[in-house]
């Protein structure tokens, strides 16, 4: 049989155990945010009927969904997010949900684009959304959280780019812009920060836009948030404005917020406040985004109920601290491990290893009698921390010895006191 090539489709990526102990470190400080704002985590199928995920986003976004049929002949499709299989899941659930429901979630997805830097075809989204209220302290309490999160994982520099899909419609109404138009003319203004102001304004000229340079002038920011609300104040900014309140009151900090009317977000089911957070260390796009969407759970029951959330691109947020040299280490599956001396010590090898798992200690045995050189280095490049030893001498007193890989220091200590040793060191840390 003819050997086959390990490889792996473009977009898509092995993790060696070293870096999933980092990307684990990185979710497990996302996840705790997410838990102490009392947020609860779900979990919904990978595998989705076509019609739930397709017809969603917009045309770009169905063009990126990977759909085919399955065996059976039916339309498959896997998620392009994880907001609309949310919006399906509180759809089939909220009889069984506390509303308001805030929920997080930690899923892969998948988009059919070409791979570039910070942009692949499986990753993984971490996502937080509130359902069953309009109330703008839920914005407020998004940006406090997202604040919270960058803080926790040491990325300074963020900022949260904040717009009103209200408000853009009505400016664009009142340059003349067809309610019906109003979407394609977003997905296009959705393009600055990739393609620049004038490439902007020359794809709606050609959608027959003569006003486009006056409409991106009037949706370009100003330098404070002040100036840019009075500049566009004889359109209602009301709901911009109590967003701002609540944060103030949440201790959102200002200099984080920064209200932007260009801010698209291309998606159709968007419908008030949306979200991008960019930071000034990324040379690629947004690390977290979202908003608000008022009528998407209605495309799956006659309950409608409004939500708001946002996703955070976890393997964005991995480059962007590999790029800040903030990633860490993780911390190795194991803690310690228990070296085999001889034939002899297998027994006794066997119950220490054994009472250390009892004990809950991560622990693991080397399998075989081998040179205690050759276990050294295995742990060392497991990177575990302690090494136990106990060779013929250790067994006659009784004994075991315990070596600092780090700084190659040893201990011997009476095997009974084994157990509240390395107890007593863990609750130390």
């Amino acid at each position: 049989m003819n050997k086959i090539e390990p490889t792996i489709l473009k977009g898509t990526r092995d993790f060696l155990p070293q870096e999933m102990m980092r990307r684990n470190a990185v979710m497990e400080i996302i996840r705790k945010a997410f838990e102490q704002f009392g947020y609860s985590p779900i979990e919904t199928p990978i595998i989705c009927p076509a019609e739930t995920i397709l017809g969603k986003y917009g045309e770009e976004g169905d063009r990126l969904t990977y759909s085919f049929k399955d065996r059976g002949g039916r339309l498959i499709a896997l998620p392009y997010d994880l907001t609309v299989p949310f919006a399906r899941f509180v759809a089939a659930n909220y009889q069984d949900l506390p509303m308001p429901f805030k929920r997080y979630q930690i899923q892969r997805v998948w988009r059919a684009e070409k791979p570039q830097k910070g942009r692949l075809r499986e990753f993984y989204q971490c996502d937080i959304d509130i359902i069953g209220s309009k109330s703008l302290i839920c914005e407020a309490e998004i940006a406090k959280i997202i604040v919270s999160v960058f803080e926790r994982l040491r990325i300074p520099n963020i900022t949260i780019k904040v717009n009103s899909r209200r408000l853009m419609n009505a400016i664009l109404q009142s340059f003349g812009i067809d309610q019906n138009d109003s979407l394609a003319v977003i997905r296009i203004i959705d393009k600055i920060a990739k393609i620049g102001k004038e490439a902007v304004i020359s794809e709606l000229r050609k959608m027959g836009i003569d006003n486009a340079e006056k409409i991106i002038a009037t949706l370009t920011p100003e330098g404070t948030n002040k100036s840019t609300l009075e500049k566009i104040s004889k359109y209602d900014i009301a709901e911009l404005k109590e967003f701002l309140s609540y944060c103030t009151d949440l201790g959102v900090p200002e200099k984080n917020i920064q209200i932007d009317p260009t801010l698209a977000r291309g998606l159709d089911y968007y419908t008030g406040l949306t979200f991008e957070v960019i930071s000034e260390d990324a040379d690629f796009g947004s690390i977290c985004a979202g908003g608000r969407y008022d009528n998407l759970c209605g495309l799956f029951s006659d309950k409608d109920f409004s939500g708001v959330g946002v996703a955070f691109g976890f393997e964005r947020i991995m480059l962007l601290l590999e790029q800040l040299k903030i990633t860490g280490n993780g911390k190795a599956p194991s803690q310690v491990i228990v070296t085999i001396f001889d034939e002899n010590s297998v027994k006794d090898a066997l119950q220490t290893y054994s009472k250390l798992i009892e004990a809950n200690i991560a622990t693991e045995i080397y399998f075989e009698p081998d040179k205690l050189s050759k276990q050294f280095k295995f742990a060392d490049k497991k990177q575990i921390p302690f090494v136990l030893i106990q060779g013929p001498e250790e067994r006659e007193k009784q004994e075991i010895t315990i070596k600092r890989l780090q700084n190659g220091k040893q201990k011997t200590i009476p095997v009974n006191q084994l157990v509240s040793y390395l107890s007593n060191y863990y609750e130390a840390q």
